[in-house]
């Protein structure tokens, strides 16, 4: 029996405008079993979908860098794998070297900062809930108390994205995770974060917290970065829009994320509907 849920948001649960339609809103609270979101986000950015759902237990940002709960709407960590701050000054020097034009963003669990603002800041603040602070990058990482958890670069325009990924794989930093999700709109967003901040190892923190096996969780995901969730839990649910290498590890896959296929899976699918009426 399914006793937990894990999903992606964008691209999964968030319709193609980045916003919760009101049938997965009512499916979620007719569903009655424990969701945690999964996110590439900042736990900030992650916020307000939270609360709309009244999600209480953990939830995880950064692709695993960053295990957290809300109270009182403040973000409380969990749980952190960082990088290493003078590997992370090493890239962000890097990039700025040979790709000034690269929009330059960093994180810790609470706080965003730009060595600049720029139109890479302005399309992240669009989607955003809060805002960059702006300042050196050599001061702030030398000065600010938490750990540095993820580095994003916006790449745009002619820059290619690969030359941008290639440059810091030729730096030969050891021990970190570089992803390239698929362009949107003719940006590319490249992540960085620790080697080990996987959204398997949030899923399995989650679980093992609440006693739960992962054959009894199930999994929403739509691109690659979800395939290390969906393969260590008992039922993978690919999204319509999903690749085909994350449709080829599902044992279902509901309808697009623009035609409610969240929604069509939680209150079809024979082992969720068993799930939440037991």
């Amino acid at each position: 029996m399914i006793k937990q849920l894990f999903t992606d948001m964008d691209g999964t649960l968030l319709n193609p405008q980045g916003e919760l339609s009101p049938a997965t809103i009512q499916a979620i609270k007719q569903a009655h079993l424990p969701l945690t979101l999964v996110s590439a986000r900042a736990a900030a950015d992650m916020l307000r979908f939270v609360e709309a759902l009244g999600l209480t237990g953990p939830q995880i940002g950064f692709n695993g860098a960053l295990i957290y709960q809300v109270n009182h709407h403040q973000i409380e960590s969990r749980s952190e794998i960082p990088l290493s701050k003078t590997n992370g000054l090493k890239i962000i020097q890097a990039v700025q070297k040979h790709f000034p034009e690269v929009s330059i963003n960093f994180y810790d669990a609470t706080h965003w900062f730009a060595p600049k603002h720029d139109h890479g800041v302005d399309l992240q603040a669009e989607r955003s809930d809060f805002a960059p602070q702006f300042g050196n990058p050599t001061d702030i990482l030398a000065n600010h108390p938490q750990q540095l958890l993820k580095i994003t670069l916006l790449v745009t325009g002619q820059t290619d994205p690969q030359a941008v990924a290639d440059l810091i794989t030729n730096l030969n930093i050891p021990n970190i995770s570089l992803q390239l999700p698929a362009a949107e709109n003719g940006i590319t967003f490249i992540d960085i974060t620790n080697a080990q901040a996987q959204k398997s190892r949030g899923v399995q923190y989650v679980l093992d917290q609440a006693g739960i096996t992962n054959a009894e969780a199930a999994a929403f995901g739509d691109g690659e970065n979800d395939l290390p969730m969906l393969e260590m839990v008992g039922l993978p649910i690919a999204m319509g829009n999903a690749s085909d290498k994350v449709k080829a590890v599902a044992k279902y896959v509901t309808k697009a994320n623009s035609a409610d296929g969240w929604a069509a899976a939680l209150t079809h699918q024979p082992a969720l509907v068993a799930a939440s009426q037991a």
